[in-house]
């Protein structure tokens, strides 16, 4: 499967349209639509940028070869970092506040 065809099949798993997509990541719908069928070249950058923000693994996007989504902690956390900053700051303050009741639970749960 080409990498246009392996684009369209994650934003199709994430449920979400090409204006969404590529809102995301920086590139508009029409740009999306050459990504999807060939039309424009996949770059490095955005390579690197689809991975980040949809934890998706980058060699599953460019070879095929693999899992879709990446297994790499350090890729979840840029995947929470970009959603965050998408976040107005209220959101963000109740984020962090749940993000810390979810620790402590933690916490509580795991036998010392």
């Amino acid at each position: 499967m080409p990498q246009s065809e392996r684009i369209k099949e994650l934003r199709k798993h994430l449920g979400m349209t090409q204006v969404e997509f590529g809102r995301k990541i920086g590139i508009v719908q029409g740009h999306m639509t050459g990504l999807e069928t060939g039309g424009k070249t996949i770059t490095a950058k955005t390579f690197k940028v689809i991975c980040a923000t949809y934890g998706v693994s980058e060699e599953w996007l460019k070879t095929g070869k693999g899992q879709m989504f990446a297994k790499n902690p350090a890729q979840k956390v840029n995947r929470i970092i970009g959603m965050f900053d998408e976040l107005d700051s209220v959101y963000q303050d109740y984020m962090l506040i749940q993000l810390k009741k979810l620790s402590t639970l933690q916490k509580k749960q795991i036998p010392s």
